[in-house]
């Protein structure tokens, strides 16, 4: 009876060791990948052994081969797919017919785009900066400069009543120091009033309408332009009549050898 025991228990324990040999023992094989349910192969598919670590690609007919043992676990990963996993069993391996593995295409969703067409670049750049956005502070402090010019005819009293001081009309009770005020003030008008004629000067010349009439350019070669001299060269309120001119024109030259070849710059539209 004891020595029946003693069998029994050896057996016992010698299945399991060659159960636990089986599972551990890597094998080859190999499996298909297909779309689930137009079943096309999947190409160039990632497949993964989590426990070893070792990576394979599918090929053309969606077929990969990686090795493996009953339990491991199996990751796939492609883009446009749905990643899925599979736990290796042991029926796999006694398989006659070829391993058919069906993965699930994933649908990306997109927010709507609002498409729009433009001739060129620089017509995109140009449209890009005729833009209207929301005033940064730096726009808004500038406002309040200009604001400023409202009181020029408060500047402008100052300055009339120190010219009376000096003819001696005004009154003696204006003290020195309101006389040193009204001639700072007054100083700051003639300043600020000559950056104003500058810059009314300067804005004609480089105005859409005056480069149109220099350079004969329309429509999208105009446009195209205009971000080129802006772009290119550094033109500003203080630059004589015959400096600008000078600059425009240049600028017009050097923008007909870079762009005279192209198709939108000789479009009978433009």
């Amino acid at each position: 009876m004891r020595i029946r025991t003693i069998l029994v228990i050896s057996i016992f324990f010698t299945t399991i060791s060659v159960s636990i040999a089986q599972k551990s023992e890597l094998r080859l094989f190999g499996a298909h990948l297909n779309e689930d349910p137009s079943k096309e192969a999947v190409q160039f598919g990632a497949v993964k052994n989590i426990k070893t670590g070792e990576v394979t690609l599918s090929n053309e007919e969606g077929y990969f081969e990686i090795y493996g043992s009953v339990g491991d676990t199996l990751r796939f990963h492609s883009l446009g797919y749905r990643d899925t996993t599979w736990i290796i069993p042991g029926i796999w391996f006694a398989m006659e017919e070829d391993i058919q593995l069906k993965v699930q295409p994933n649908i990306y969703s997109l927010s709507e785009v609002n498409v729009v067409r433009y001739y060129s670049y620089a017509h995109f750049k140009q449209a890009f900066k005729d833009l209207k956005l929301e005033k940064t502070e730096k726009e808004k402090a500038k406002e309040k400069v200009d604001t400023w010019q409202k009181s020029f005819a408060d500047a402008i009293a100052w300055g009339k009543s120190d010219a009376k001081v000096a003819s001696g009309t005004f009154g003696v009770s204006l003290s020195m120091g309101t006389k040193d005020k009204v001639v700072a003030q007054r100083k700051e008008v003639d300043r600020l009033l000559d950056i104003q004629d500058k810059s009314k000067r300067f804005n004609y010349f480089v105005s859409r309408d005056n480069i149109a009439r220099l350079t004969d350019y329309k429509g999208t070669c105009l446009d195209s332009f205009m971000v080129f001299l802006n772009t290119s060269y550094h033109l500003h309120y203080q630059m004589q009549e015959y400096e600008l001119l000078s600059s425009i024109l240049r600028a017009s030259a050097n923008f007909k050898d870079l762009k005279g070849e192209e198709d939108w710059f000789v479009l009978p539209t433009d």
